[in-house]
């Protein structure tokens, strides 16, 4: 049973991410020759056909995942909830999914499903109750379409489903990339507060590097930022290790057609890119070196234990320095460490690119060096900004 319409109605789709990567998704999905793009508040939605969908998920180094649109209406209870997606399932007029989806074959009671809720600026505050009676209004759609409903299974569900109630506009999205797209494959051990690989991949973009020259990165951690800046510079798609997706599990899903995809060559601006990676903490290190090699670069990368203070760059740069530094737990050391990378980059870094994630209690303002940028994104729960420097 097919649920997509011809391929003249393309898909609604949405590519979710980080605050403050909007601009990266949005390029990335140019790059792509992705349609209709519109930035949102941690989204960029786009439009194109299931392939477009599937390369996104292949693809896309800074984003969280990639939803489909199946519908929308205006809901401001629970019973309003119930009733707008008892229509989607059944179709009625007024209350139709979105241009290439039919909800109503899509969501089938052989097919489990699963329901995720956020709320925002809505007369319905509590996310569980209205993911509840949207539930609750699939299930009588399904019964009265076809005599009975699907069973729901939060573990490992057919159907990823997720709803955005804003005011009082309910949206219903198909998840099609299932674990998170920062889920690269790659990351056996992880130190202590590690980055995630969107934001470190967010860096590396960010900071305009061509792929020329070595990678350095002074307080490495598990290696994140060093592997992001590899895959690029090689042209490894950020999905090259990940083992599935939630759109293989949809009916229609053309195998073939994904394997010509995941074929296709990415730009590999860096062949013979080295990445050099320090730290004080010998577990930080062991969980570099683990990673790494899980990401197939061992060969490409050295490793040293030591104080960044005392790091001296490649003979063979310059290049990229990237850094997502420890958060001290007093402000008198933060801002001694701050002031010791911005002294290193100044008086050993000279003429190299730098991308620093800066978050804790200062956000890199000690660091002594004027950046020509900076972003402000979210580390999870903790507000940062990408530092972006050119030491010429």
């Amino acid at each position: 049973m097919r649920y997509a319409s011809p391929v003249s109605e393309p898909l609604h789709l949405v590519a979710t991410c980080v605050l403050g990567l909007e601009e990266f998704v949005d390029a990335e999905l140019a790059e792509m020759g992705m349609a209709g793009r519109e930035r949102q508040r941690g989204a960029v939605t786009f439009t194109g056909s299931w392939e477009d969908c599937w390369r996104a998920n292949w693809r896309l180094r800074t984003a969280n995942r990639v939803l489909v649109e199946l519908g929308r209406y205006t809901a401001v209870d629970g019973p309003g909830l119930a009733a707008g997606a008892l229509s989607l399932v059944k179709g009625r007029a007024g209350r139709t999914g979105t241009a290439g989806i039919d909800p109503g074959a899509l969501l089938h009671p052989d097919r489990s499903f699963s329901i995720h809720a956020t709320v925002s600026d809505s007369p319905i505050r509590d996310a569980r109750w209205a993911a509840l009676s949207v539930k609750d209004g699939l299930v009588d759609g399904q019964r009265e379409r076809y005599g009975r409903r699907a069973d729901v299974d939060r573990q490992d569900p057919d159907l990823h489903l997720r709803l955005r109630l804003h005011a009082t506009e309910a949206i219903l999205l198909l998840d099609t990339s299932g674990e998170p797209l920062d889920r690269r494959g790659y990351r056996e051990v992880s130190a202590a507060a590690p980055v995630r690989e969107q934001l470190a991949a967010a860096c590396v973009l960010a900071s305009g590097w061509d792929g020329t020259g070595p990678v350095v990165d002074p307080l490495c951690g598990s290696g994140t930022l060093l592997i992001e800046a590899a895959w690029f510079a090689l042209g490894l798609a950020p999905g090259s290790l990940r083992l599935s997706w939630a759109f293989e599990r949809l009916p229609g899903f053309d195998a073939a057609a994904f394997e010509r995809l995941r074929r296709e060559p990415l730009p590999a601006p860096g062949p013979g890119v080295r990445l050099y990676g320090n730290d004080l903490s010998p577990a930080a290190l062991r969980a570099a070196r683990t990673n790494l090699d899980g990401a197939g670069l061992a060969g490409r990368a050295t490793l040293i234990r030591g104080d960044f203070r005392e790091l001296a760059p490649p003979a063979e740069g310059p290049g990229l320095v990237l850094a997502n530094p420890p958060y001290g737990e007093r402000v008198r050391e933060e801002e001694d460490q701050w002031r010791a990378l911005g002294d290193l980059l100044k008086q050993r870094f000279k003429g190299w690119r730098a991308a620093i994630l800066a978050g804790g209690q200062s956000r890199g303002k000690g660091i002594g060096l004027r950046p020509r940028r900076r972003i402000p994104v979210w580390n999870g729960p903790i507000e940062a900004r990408i530092l972006l420097f050119d030491l010429f």
